[in-house]
C-alpha cells in the first residue's frame, strides 16, 4: 500500500510554510500534522482551508474549548513506562526531553486538528453537526516546544517493530493508502522505546477504540460551532475538480485524530512527569 502523500515541513514552499507555522503557533506544537501535510499536496487547498477556519484558530478559543473537552474525558490506563524502562530503551535525559516535546505537541495539536478538519470536512459534505455554545473570547496560545525532528519512514523500521506499529493501526479505517500515525514514527527514533509503547497500547486497543468514538461525539458541538463561523466567511468552493478523494481521507482522519488524542493522553499519563 502506498504512503499518504505529504509535504514535510523542511520541503514546504514559503506560502505553505507560513500556514504550517500559524497552525503550530495556534496549537503550541512543534510540528504540522499529517493531515495538513497531506492537504498541502493539493494546490491552493491550505489557503482555502485557512480562509475558512484560520481566523478562529488564530483567535484561540477553539483550542481552549477542545482542550477542555479532552480534559473531561476519562484517560485509558496503561502500564507505567518507568525511568528504568526508559534507560533500558536507550532514552537518555536529552531523548526524554524530546519525547516530552513530542507528546506536548501531539496532545495540543491533535484536538485542534480534530475540530478544524471536522469543520473543513463539513464544508465539503452534507454533514451538519449542531453547534454548541462556547466562550469565543480570544485565548493566547501556549509557548510551543522546539521543532520536532523529521519522523522516520515506516519502511525504514526493523521488520519486527514495523509489524508492531502496523498492528496498532488495525482499527484505522481503510482509505486506500497507508496512514501510520506520525507519533509512532517519531517515537521510532528509539526503537526499543517504541516497542515498549506498542506492548502497552496493543492490549488496550478495544478500550482506546471506545474512547475514540466517545471523544469524537463529545467534540461534535464544537465542530458545529466552528462550521458556523467558517460558512459565514463564504470561503467558496475548494480549489479542486473532485473533492471525493480528499473527503475519503478526511473521513479516515475523523477516526485517526481522536484515536491519537486518546493514545497521546494515555501515554502522557503512563510516562514519568519529565516526559509528559
Amino acid at each position: 500500500m502506498s504512503n499518504l502523500p505529504e509535504v514535510h515541513l523542511a520541503e514546504a514552499d514559503p506560502a505553505t510554510l507560513a500556514i504550517y507555522r500559524k497552525l503550530m503557533t495556534a496549537a503550541g506544537s512543534g510540528s504540522p500534522a499529517l493531515i495538513f501535510r497531506h492537504m498541502a499536496t493539493y494546490p491552493g487547498l491550505l489557503d482555502w482551508f485557512w480562509r475558512a477556519v484560520g481566523p478562529e484558530v488564530e483567535a484561540g478559543w477553539p483550542c481552549r474549548a477542545v482542550w477542555e473537552i479532552v480534559a473531561r474525558e476519562p484517560i485509558v490506563p496503561l502500564p507505567p513506562i518507568t525511568p528504568e524502562l526508559l534507560a533500558r530503551s536507550g532514552v537518555d535525559a536529552a531523548a526524554r526531553a524530546t519525547v516530552g516535546h513530542m507528546l506536548v505537541s501531539y496532545n495540543r495539536m491533535n484536538p485542534m486538528n480534530l475540530v478544524a478538519t471536522g469543520a473543513a470536512r463539513a464544508l465539503l459534505t452534507e454533514d451538519r453537526p449542531d453547534a454548541g455554545k462556547f466562550d469565543q473570547a480570544p485565548a493566547a496560545p501556549p509557548a510551543p516546544p522546539p521543532d520536532l525532528p523529521r519522523p522516520l519512514a515506516i519502511g525504514s523500521l526493523d521488520p519486527g517493530l514495523r509489524a508492531s506499529v502496523r498492528a496498532l493501526c488495525r482499527t484505522i479505517p481503510d482509505i486506500g493508502v497507508d496512514v501510520t500515525p506520525t507519533m509512532y514514527l517519531h517515537f521510532a527514533h528509539w526503537p526499543k522505546f517504541m516497542a515498549a509503547v506498542a506492548e502497552r497500547l496493543d492490549p488496550a486497543m478495544d478500550r482506546i477504540d471506545e474512547a475514540t468514538h466517545a471523544l469524537h461525539a463529545a467534540c461534535r458541538p464544537l465542530i458545529g460551532a466552528l462550521l458556523e463561523k467558517a460558512r459565514g466567511r463564504k470561503p467558496g468552493p475548494p480549489p479542486m475538480t473532485d473533492p471525493a478523494p480528499l473527503v475519503r481521507v478526511l473521513d479516515g482522519f475523523a477516526y485517526v485524530i481522536p484515536h491519537m488524542v486518546v493514545v497521546g493522553t494515555a501515554l502522557a499519563a503512563a510516562l514519568p512527569d519529565k516526559t509528559g
